[in-house]
């Protein structure tokens, strides 16, 4: 009658089995019995991938996907770029044509009938929103238009200076319209530019003729050209009025 081996009662010789069965399928232990280890077969399926060459895989994919991504922007952006050309000659003169009308109905009144008072018709909208300041006179379109160009000027030109070099009309036009806001440097200058604009040119009272060379034609070129100021006349170029084809000096009192 074969022995029997109970693995819970020798437990050393369960711990060489264990041993035993890392390295060899078959083996014998120190009491004599022998002990058979079958190992089972790879299975041939679909190969693992190891880390590395999932992570070149992933990398590949996103790589990929980021070149589609981008080629997709750069096909919409140079679509964009034609329509915007195609665009510049007639839907900017549309785009006008839809605001002035947008604005002309806007002022209109529908509800007056144009054959019974065709001012109120065609004003009464702009009658009934805009009433006419405590400082004005007048007040109209024209004025309104005005303060409207106003404050988009004023907000361009409280806008940083991009273009910083010394010669950059840009830079001019801003700090010129900033010194004007600077009350400090105002108040500290006080009535001493005005002096110095008096000064050259000629001071309050006629100099001597005879001690100095003062010139009327040169005073009256610093103050029109120089200074803008109009003294005893104005020069405006406007259309001539027999030909609109053509420009016109006109000199006015």
């Amino acid at each position: 009658m074969e022995k029997t081996y109970s693995l819970t009662a020798h437990y050393d010789d369960f711990q060489e089995v264990r041993y035993v069965s890392k390295f060899n399928s078959s083996s014998t232990l120190s009491n004599g019995f022998n002990i058979q280890v079958s190992s089972k077969k790879q299975s041939k399926g679909i190969p693992r991938w190891s880390r590395r060459e999932t992570c070149l895989l992933s990398g590949l994919v996103f790589a990929a996907g980021l070149c589609v991504i981008l080629g997709c922007m750069l096909v919409l952006k140079y679509l964009s770029m034609e329509q915007d050309g195609q665009c510049l000659e007639d839907c900017q003169e549309r785009k006008a044509f839809m605001r002035a009308s947008k604005f002309i109905s806007s002022n209109i009144d529908p509800t007056i009938p144009p054959c019974n008072d065709f001012y109120s018709f065609a004003c009464g909208g702009w009658l009934r929103r805009h009433r006419i300041p405590e400082d004005k006179l007048i007040y109209g379109t024209i004025a309104a238009i005005g303060e409207q160009n106003e404050e988009k000027l004023q907000h361009l030109l409280l806008q940083p200076v991009r273009r910083k070099h010394r010669g950059s009309s840009e830079r001019k036009v801003k700090e010129f319209f900033r010194s004007c806001l600077n009350m400090k440097e105002i108040d500290r200058l006080g009535i001493h530019p005005m002096l110095q604009v008096l000064e050259d040119c000629g001071g309050w009272d006629f100099p001597d003729k005879a001690k100095s060379k003062w010139d009327f034609n040169e005073l009256l070129y610093k103050t029109q050209g120089v200074y803008s100021t109009a003294v005893f006349f104005s020069l405006t170029v406007n259309l001539d009025d027999k030909n609109s084809s053509r420009y016109v000096i006109r000199i006015l009192k």
